[in-house]
Formats: C-alpha cells, structure tokens, sequence
C-alpha cells in the first residue's frame, strides 16, 4: 500500500526518536559517569529529535502549505469571476426586459434558448414552458421557420415582415446568426402593425382627397365646358348648369375648411377657448340651427330633460359643431317622418350626451372604422345626401382634445346612438 505523507512523518518521527534513545544508551553502556553522560546526552537527544522532527516536518507541510495558498487564490480568482458572471447575467436580464422589442435566441437546432419579457408579452408566452422546446413547437408559422433556416444556411443576416395569427400583429423579424459558443441564432421582433396602419392611413387618406377634390372638380370643368360650347345662350340650362357649377364649389369649399381644420386640431395649433360651457344650452343651439332641416324631412328632433347635469368646461364653439355634426348626420341617414332624440345624464365626474336616431344603421363590422377620414359606410349614399367625410373625424379629435371620448351603438335598420363623454373640466389650458 502507498504511505501518505502523514504516515511518513510518523515512522521518521519514531525513528528519530530510536535513533537518539539508542545513542543514549550506547554512551551509558560505555561511559563510566552514566549519570553525567545521561545529564548531557539526553536533552541533547531530545534536541536532536526535534531538529529531526523540525526538518522532516517542514518538508513534509510545505507542499500543503503551498497547496493551500494555491487553492486560497484559486477560491479568489473563482469567487470574483462568479461575481462578474453575475454581474454580467444581471446586465444581461435587465437590457433585456427593459426592451420593447422582443428577442429569441435558438441554439444550432433550432432549440429556444433565451427570451425576453416583451416577446413573452407580445406571444402571451411562459418563459419557463418554452426553454429547450423546438421553435416548431412553439411557433406555428411558416415563414418563421423558413427565415431560421436561411439565416442558418446562408451565415447572413436576414430580416422579414410577417403577420401573425390570432394576434393580428405584423412583425419586422431581423435574424442574425452567431458563430461562437451555442448559439446559433437571434431573432429580433419589431411590432410594426401601428406604423402599417398609420401607412394604410396616409395612403387612404391621399386617395380619398384625391377622389373628392376629383369628382366635383370634373363636374364643374364639364359643365363649363357645356355653357361655353353654347348651352349659355340658353337661359334655361344656363341657370341650371351655374347652379350645379355653384353646388359642386360649395362642396370644394367645405372639403377645403374641413381639411384645415382637422389638420390645425391635429398639428395642436388650434387655440382652444376654456370656459364654462352650459350642455343645455349647448343642445339648445345645435338643435335650433338643424330644427329646418329636420322639419323639410318631416322629422321629429326631441331634447330629453337634462336634471341634474352640471356645466363642462371647454370651447363652447367647438362642442356645438359636435352636436351640429352628429344630429346633422342622424338627420341625413334617418327616413323621412322619423324620430331624432338628444339625451344628456351625469356619469359620475363626466357628462354623457347621446344622439339617437331611427335610421338606417351602421353595419357591426363598419363601426371600428366609422371615424376614420373620409370613411364611407355606403359612398353612393354619403354623396347622395352631402358631406365631406370628415364631420366624424373632427367631432373625434373635439372630443378627445377635451379629454373625452365618442362612441356608437348601431342596428341595422334600427338606428344608431352616437354618445359623447366629456370630463367636468377639459385638460387644455
């Protein structure tokens, strides 16, 4: 069996030991003075049995000693980078979950290694139900898996749009691959569904103008033409045709005013006016303006008791053209011979004020969009009966500028109920 070190300090200890007794003895035996031999020897034995000792421990520690010292430091050098580990997870955790974008790293097979809250938020994902699953399994997408594998295959990287299902989202995804360690793959998720709106928005928007500013501008170019290839020595058709000429420039005109001052609301150059606004008075006024038109459609406008209800504060001009834009409509998509009602009661701290009618309705799957610029639920219908296709829209920015909100409950061939909700006191200065 192989001696450990303790073991041979032991035997050499013990044979120092019988070395200096034996020398002991060994003078005794010849010296005639044992007692003046024992009186000397002895503790120099004992001296010697110590160096020995000394020595042989010394040469038996040192290696321990300096194994320990080597541990000691390597401890050190093992607690501080476990430190900067640490640190460096942290930093790591806290960039991440700070990120609106969303991240996923996938290992060489496609395996989840890594995501952070945002994509855990956007995919309504369990970070710890999905770690070391397949993308596959996670992720049923085609697209996804094909960028995965391009980024893979090419080592470059690549970047994609995509729409997910059933969240309605539309994704900027940029990929890029990693040559180090084990991981082979990013993936970084941008939502970009606002800004396609906002695109669709603007190009919607462009064209509708463009349509707009087209149809009337056509029909008075005709009918100019019409008068000067003769049709204005006719009295009667020249009368006519001025008349429609001078229809169509009205309508230029009021698109012209409702563009800019949507665009002035928008832009936040409009000065609103702060004051104590009365919302029977308010009713009042937009009610007497329409009551004529009403009246040639034989329709009946009704203003239920507004008890109790308090006075707003706001522009007082600016909340009749929301009363004048929404009863003007129910009177334009209400039959003749029917029933228009303004109701008004206090909801809490804010004022509810709604606009019902008996007309044709508004289909549930129009009514998200109902507020959009120049939205038309029946465009043969809207330019039938008048307007631009922004009374909505403005009457939305008015509302919210207040800090309020303007909402829509419609059946088809029932009618609809548009309601106004406007806080005591508006939030402009």
């Amino acid at each position: 069996m192989r001696m450990t070190l303790q073991s041979k300090f032991v035997l050499v200890l013990l044979a120092s030991v019988l070395f200096s007794l034996g020398l002991v003895y060994g003078l005794a035996f010849w010296a005639q003075d044992r007692s003046l031999v024992f009186s000397i020897t002895v503790p120099s034995a004992l001296l010697l049995t110590w160096l020995i000792g000394r020595t042989f421990a010394r040469r038996l520690t040192q290696p321990f000693e300096e194994i320990t010292t080597a541990a000691n430091r390597m401890a050190a050098d093992l607690e501080t980078k476990l430190s900067e580990i640490s640190e460096d997870r942290a930093r790591l955790q806290t960039i991440l979950s700070s990120m609106v974008e969303g991240v996923l790293v996938l290992d060489r097979d496609s395996k989840i290694l890594l995501l952070n809250a945002a994509i855990e938020r956007m995919f309504q994902l369990e970070g710890s139900t999905v770690l070391s699953r397949p993308l596959i399994e996670v992720f049923r997408h085609a697209q996804l898996h094909q960028l995965v594998q391009k980024v893979l295959e090419s080592k470059a990287d690549q970047s994609e749009e995509m729409m997910f299902i059933p969240e309605g989202r539309v994704f900027a995804v940029q990929a890029s691959v990693s040559q180090k360690g084990g991981i082979a793959a990013v993936l970084v998720f941008h939502d970009v569904t606002d800004l396609k709106h906002l695109e669709r928005v603007r190009k919607d928007f462009v064209a509708n103008v463009s349509h707009e500013l087209r149809t009337p501008l056509t029909s008075i170019k005709g009918y100019i033409e019409a008068l000067l290839d003769g049709a204005k020595n006719d009295p009667r058709k020249c009368d006519e045709f001025l008349g429609i000429i001078q229809k169509h420039a009205d309508q230029l005109n009021a698109l012209l005013s409702d563009l800019l001052q949507l665009s002035t609301i928008e832009s936040g150059q409009y000065q609103w006016r702060r004051g104590a606004v009365s919302v029977p008075d308010l009713i009042g006024r937009a009610v007497h303006l329409l009551q004529p038109l009403a009246e040639k459609k034989r329709q009946t406008i009704a203003v239920a008791p507004a008890e109790g209800v308090g006075p707003v504060t706001g522009d007082a001009d600016k909340l009749t053209e929301v009363l004048i834009n929404l009863i003007d409509n129910a009177i334009k998509y209400t039959p003749d011979g029917g029933r228009i009602t303004v109701e008004t009661r206090q909801s809490g701290s804010a004022v509810e004020i709604a606009v019902c009618d008996t007309g044709i309705g508004i289909p549930s799957r129009e009514i998200p969009r109902i507020f959009e610029r120049f939205y038309r639920v029946d465009r043969a219908r809207s330019r039938e009966v008048g307007g631009t296709g922004l009374g909505l829209s403005i009457v939305k920015h008015i509302i919210e500028a207040h800090g309020g909100k303007v909402s829509v409950e419609s059946r088809m061939r029932k009618g609809s109920r548009f309601i106004v909700t406007l806080p005591k006191q508006s939030p402009f200065p």
